[in-house]
């Protein structure tokens, strides 16, 4: 998503000092300024990179995932008798129900789609293709699709779907189901085993015995460390563009982070609908912790989503205003499409500012100061926190920025201050 850039710069002279901001706005919000005594600026480190030996892939089809909702139907008229393969019944796939994780969408089916569902599910997971599924109508085969879908990031591999229903005097007496993958089975095998086991490693930084919250943290920020937006990357409506090639677009953000979290055991799918901002489509996360659910957005948490397409912006490089939000607070800049398939998040128990001891209900210098001491003592970059109110923002603002309260907290050798606010958000961001 391109967005708009404005870059406003005046100085003044105040005892002396030649104080500058540069104020950068996108699509009407403020993202980035630096309050410098000096020219001294902060560096962010480089985020880390692990992962095992990836096997290469022999094609890059799979960017468009299913691409449609409406998949392709084909009819074919049998005369004569019914061909043996055409009289074979229907398998029963409901054995499977357990073993398939979470499934937030297949709960939202008629029974009669939900035996679609499960054969469509055993085809993808044995890569076939050719399967007998139940009959149902042209709108019923493409909701089955998309819920399908957006359930298990993990058919990454089936990149075409259609059927076909075979007729005798007009009446369907079975249906097909045709899939397109993108590479042989042997290599699909490959990947998912790579998939598996550098997901493994990433699980491996969540703390033992760590709740779900911190799950929900940890995997946030591995994706946001680990990925850069671009628009250009390849397989980006995929989770592999992720995990392959470490650059992906909002598909890739919420299916790797939806991947990652239902394996570490947290109940996790996928939500789309468009950005208020823009727009444009856009895909996030909806997680269900022990108190209610929540949304999560790790593509508008990544720094190199706000600036892509724009060199020579700082701006923060991790942003948690939508770690575990409520749905007020994602409508405030998205569109929710299924919303009335969507339970109400109205909990902010687990909220990354209240969970962390960063939401405050008015200005205490003792209590802002001491968020700035332990964040220096831990080596962390940034400091980011959230008022109750947009007046508690107003005055928080107003006594660190425009009263220099932030320098009295930061000691006489901060000579430069770098931060971002969003008034929407009501969040301050600063760098260390």
């Amino acid at each position: 998503m391109k967005r708009a850039l404005v870059i406003l710069a005046f100085s003044v002279l105040i005892f002396g000092l030649i104080i500058s901001y540069d104020i950068t706005q996108c699509d009407g919000q403020v993202l980035m300024r630096h309050f410098i005594k000096s020219d001294y600026e902060p560096v962010l480190e480089e985020a880390y990179e692990y992962e095992p030996i990836k096997p290469e892939k022999t094609t890059d089809k799979g960017q468009d995932y299913f691409g449609e909702t409406t998949i392709e139907k084909q009819e074919t008229e049998i005369t004569g008798d019914i061909p043996e393969e055409i009289e074979e019944a229907v398998e029963d796939y409901t054995e499977e129900d357990a073993s398939r994780g979470y499934e937030y969408y297949f709960d939202l089916l008629s029974d009669t789609e939900k035996n679609v569902y499960r054969a469509m599910y055993h085809a993808f997971e044995n890569i076939e293709s050719g399967n007998a599924i139940p009959t149902v109508d042209e709108e019923a085969m493409n909701r089955v699709a998309n819920y399908i879908r957006m359930d298990h990031p993990e058919f990454f591999y089936a990149t075409d779907l259609g059927y076909t229903h075979y007729t005798m005097g007009g009446q369907v007496v079975k249906t097909v189901l045709a899939v397109t993958y993108s590479d042989s089975k042997a290599a699909i095998k490959n990947q998912l085993s790579y998939i598996d086991d550098l997901s493994d490693q990433i699980l491996s930084l969540i703390p033992a015995g760590a709740d779900d919250y911190t799950k929900a943290k940890v995997i946030y920020e591995w994706i946001i460390e680990n990925t850069d937006y671009r628009l250009d990357a390849p397989d980006n409506q995929s989770m592999t563009s992720v995990f392959y090639n470490h650059q992906s677009v909002c598909a890739g953000y919420s299916r790797a982070y939806q991947y990652l979290l239902n394996k570490a055991g947290v109940d996790t799918t996928i939500v789309e609908g468009n950005s208020l901002i823009s727009g444009e489509n856009h895909a996030w996360n909806l997680v269900k912790l022990p108190d209610g659910y929540y949304y999560v957005d790790c593509t508008w948490g990544d720094a190199s989503y706000m600036k892509n397409g724009f060199s020579g912006e700082q701006v923060a490089g991790m942003n948690y205003d939508y770690l575990l939000v409520t749905t007020d607070e994602i409508k405030r800049t998205h569109s929710i499409a299924l919303e009335n398939l969507l339970p109400a998040c109205t909990s902010t128990e687990n909220n990354y500012y209240v969970r962390e001891g960063l939401l405050f209900m008015d200005y205490d210098y003792d209590a802002i100061k001491n968020v700035f001491d332990t964040a220096i003592s831990e080596g962390r970059q940034t400091v980011s926190f959230k008022c109750a109110n947009l007046e508690v923002y107003d005055r928080i603002r107003r006594e660190l920025i425009s009263n220099n309260a932030i320098f009295d907290m930061l000691g006489e050798d901060a000579s430069t201050i770098s931060y971002v606010e969003d008034e929407e958000q009501r969040t301050l961001c600063f760098w260390l």
